[in-house]
């Protein structure tokens, strides 16, 4: 066997690696002999930053064709995709220039329109995209310039924040502040289990005793109505009189002014002064009284998911552990109505339930011994007891209340309990939230809500800031 010469083995090895080379050139470029297969789509885009020639087209995650030109037309980049023979691109579909990953290279993906799928031929040919067609529905990049400003912004604006509260906590004063806050909260949720527990233990007895007392007062009220007629009549009557006495009262002013009669002497009488003096100061005794009575005023509404319940509330307190509570509500509840049709034929019944807006009131009298309060007496206009737990100087309050235990409306028949959380905001305003109409399951509902609660002082502060028209 002849051996090749050094001359022969050197140009084999040139030639050999010459094919390696030229194979790995069209390999690596991406270059094709010959016409190029598939069919082109043109895409415009207002921009197409870092999409280069040669970038892959995408569908679903598949590749399926590359990018043969980026060219500039009419301000707006154009983009000529050319798409493998095999699939095909049905109308309605959006081009989107996309990055692999977060630092990978940019690609051009296609969105199949909503109802079709990319690949699979509809009956019609018209369906799909033809060669140098145009993709109506674009969409550029995210510009990484605007959106790093942005981030930068947010990153000063976070460090604005954290430099306050660092300001704010990070000093001696902040930190104390910040125990009595954690201290405060641990208290109220120590308080709240245990009335949780409480009410899990006693909760049912308390709730048969609730209903008892609220059966036996509804009943009082019940017996004692015709007495309560008798004594508006007696009122009327007594109105009347008043009348005509105010009336002699004026006769008789008329004859002391003119100096007529035992007392028109007496009043020209220097004498009388010591008389009058005494008068006045047990008058001012009875007026200092008077002002001890003190007055608060309360609006607040609840929604109730979703219709909402108001309220209208004056409370008396004569003394500081016994007071009067006077409430007006506007209940969406108010009036239940049952309608039964029967159509013939077939004879079929259809039952119509509504609900109608009433008026209520509510007159209880209150007792209270530490941070416990008890009420009783009539609420929503029928008769009914509730408790009150008062925490944190009275900004906090728990309340439970239960009333209306002979309801005739169906899915309704038991007691209305109710358990409401208030909390005070400021001296005024307060928010609550609780569950109402605990006891049937058909008719029980999660409300909040939010009011205005102002006392003596208050009004006098508003009354006197009201400017007067000369």
């Amino acid at each position: 066997m002849a051996k090749l010469s050094a001359e022969a083995k050197v140009g084999l090895l040139v030639l050999v690696g010459s094919v390696i080379l030229m194979y790995m050139t069209f390999a690596v470029g991406k270059y094709e002999i010959g016409e190029k297969k598939g069919y082109r789509v043109v895409a415009l885009f207002d921009s197409v930053a870092g999409l280069d020639a040669k970038a892959a087209v995408r569908m679903a995650g598949v590749k399926i064709g590359t990018v043969e030109t980026v060219e500039l037309e009419n301000s707006r980049a154009k983009v000529t995709l050319r798409i493998n023979p095999n699939v095909k691109i049905g109308r309605g579909a959006e081009a989107a220039v996309k990055t692999m990953g977060l630092l990978g290279d940019k690609y051009v993906d296609i969105v199949p329109a909503k109802g079709t799928e990319g690949g699979r031929q509809p009956r019609e040919r018209s369906g799909f995209y033809q060669d140098n067609e145009r993709l109506e529905v674009t969409a550029s990049p995210s510009d990484v310039d605007r959106l790093v400003n942005q981030l930068s912004d947010i990153a000063g604006d976070i460090k604005q924040v954290t430099a306050s509260l660092r300001q704010v906590f990070g000093s001696q004063r902040g930190e104390k502040s910040m125990e009595d806050i954690l201290q405060d909260l641990r208290q109220t949720t120590a308080n709240i289990k245990e009335f949780s527990y409480a009410l899990q233990g006693d909760g049912s007895e308390l709730i048969t005793r609730l209903n008892d007392l609220a059966q036996n007062l509804n009943g009082v009220v019940n017996d004692n109505k015709d007495n309560l007629k008798v004594t508006m009549e007696n009122v009327r009557e007594a109105s009347k009189n008043a009348e005509l006495a105010l009336a002699s009262i004026n006769e008789v002013t008329k004859r002391i002014d003119r100096g007529e009669g035992t007392l028109g002497k007496l009043v020209t009488d220097e004498s009388m002064y010591t008389n009058i003096d005494s008068a006045a100061k047990g008058i001012a005794d009875y007026t200092s009284r008077v002002e001890r009575l003190k007055t608060t005023i309360g609006f607040r509404s609840e929604y109730l998911f979703p219709k909402f319940k108001n309220y209208f509330t004056l409370e008396l307190k004569p003394r500081a552990d016994q007071y009067y509570i006077l409430e007006l509500v506007s209940d969406p509840y108010g009036k239940y109505s049952r309608t039964e049709t029967t159509s013939t034929p077939p004879g079929s019944t259809t039952v119509t339930e509504t609900y109608e807006d009433k008026l209520k009131f509510s007159i209880m009298f209150a007792k209270r011994y530490g941070n416990l309060a008890f009420r009783m007496g009539l609420i929503e206009s029928t008769g009914g007891v509730g408790g009150d737990l008062f925490a944190f100087d009275d900004r906090v309050k728990f309340s439970l209340d239960a009333w209306n235990s002979n309801s005739k409306e169906p899915n309704n028949t038991r007691a209305n309990v109710k358990a409401t959380a208030n909390m005070f905001l400021t001296k005024v305003l307060f928010l609550n939230a609780g569950y109402d109409n605990i006891l049937n399951r058909d008719r029980r509902s999660a409300f909040i809500g939010a009011g205005l609660r102002f006392t003596d002082d208050d009004l006098k502060y508003y009354m006197g800031s009201v400017p007067i028209p000369r």
